[in-house]
């Protein structure tokens, strides 16, 4: 989510008289057998490389530890970025300064993607990317080590954006005191570097929260997103053609048809006539890639999921079980209203 080379120097000696070394020297009989060549390996050692020369500025400049705090965190199944160490030029993260950041990434959802440290900036256009904020990653486990100046104050967060699709596909968030992005409404006009913005996170709960309710909320979990390769089945679009399709076969006239794209699985929320339901729900058990498991409603307004189980991983299972009731009465709720 990278080092500019530098050019090595040959040092030429011509050495037309003979050199006059010290006495102690002399005396050493690995000199006495290797002559001036003996000599010249021992300056070579000796010098300090420009490779080194550079490192060693490198870590002087990047001498203090930064403290941190995890924001929001968000990933696609399998993925996951562990941030082990942040280093800068200051100990307060701030504009002017340079920091590094480095830790392991585990990439599963995709064969390949850029590693990124970028930064969400309000109130600001794009800005340039320093080849050192990122590193192209395959699928699997490794260390990345990235480094960014900070030109504008801005949330700072690690993201993955699977090639060639470009848009980021999970990260986590991670900061200072009021720059550590923890909520969805982020300032407004928020823009970043990077092509997730801000709106696009995940949403974490209220300091002000109570226990009872920051419990049900831990319960609930985070979001789910879509896959990377979502199958067109199961898009917005996939779901609404479905069930007007469904609707079509079994006869069945839809005074209401919404999708609530919030998160993953996108559900159906659907109005129709009071004995209509039942029909169009065995029509939906017949159609291929498709299933009904019941759903939230009334005798003429129904909010239901219509992705099967199998398609789901072994991580977004137990996340989306837990969250597809609430979702349901909500939608429920919405479209049922005048």
């Amino acid at each position: 989510m990278k080092m500019s080379g530098t050019s090595s120097k040959h040092i030429s000696l011509r050495a037309r008289r003979p050199l006059a070394l010290p006495v102690a020297a002399r005396t050493l009989s690995p000199l006495r057998r290797c002559g001036l060549g003996g000599v010249c390996a021992l300056l070579v050692l000796a010098c300090t490389t420009p490779e080194l020369a550079e490192s060693e500025e490198a870590a002087n400049d990047l001498a203090y530890v930064v403290p941190f705090e995890l924001g929001q965190i968000e990933f696609a199944p399998g993925d996951n970025i562990v941030i082990e160490s942040v280093r800068g030029t200051s100990q307060l993260i701030t504009t002017g300064q340079t920091y590094c950041v480095e830790g392991t990434y585990t990439l599963a959802s995709c064969e390949e993607a850029n590693l990124a440290f970028f930064a969400t900036v309000p109130n600001s256009g794009p800005t340039p990317i320093d080849p050192k904020q990122t590193v192209r990653v395959q699928k699997g486990t490794g260390s990345f080590r990235l480094i960014k100046k900070m030109g504008e104050e801005g949330y700072l967060h690690l993201s993955f954006y699977p090639i060639p699709s470009g848009r980021s596909s999970g990260g986590v968030y991670f900061g200072q005191g009021k720059w550590v992005l923890r909520q969805s409404d982020a300032p407004g006009n928020a823009s970043s570097a990077s092509p997730r913005s801000a709106a696009g996170a995940p949403s974490s709960l209220s300091a002000s929260a109570s226990r009872d309710n920051r419990a049900l909320y831990d319960f609930l979990g985070s979001p789910v997103e879509p896959p990377v390769n979502l199958d067109p089945k199961y898009t917005p679009e996939g779901l609404s053609n479905a069930v007007q399709a469904a609707a079509a076969a079994a006869g069945v006239t839809l005074q209401k048809l919404e999708i609530d794209d919030s998160e993953y699985p996108f559900l159906v929320g659907v109005v129709c006539g009071n004995s209509e339901f039942t029909k169009l729900g065995q029509q939906i058990k017949q159609m291929d890639g498709y299933a009904y498991n019941g759903s939230c409603g009334s005798h003429d307004c129904h909010a239901m999921n219509i992705v099967p189980y199998a398609t789901y991983s072994a991580d977004m299972f137990r996340r989306i079980g837990r969250r597809l009731t609430v979702r349901q009465q909500m939608l429920y709720e919405r479209i049922s209203s005048p």
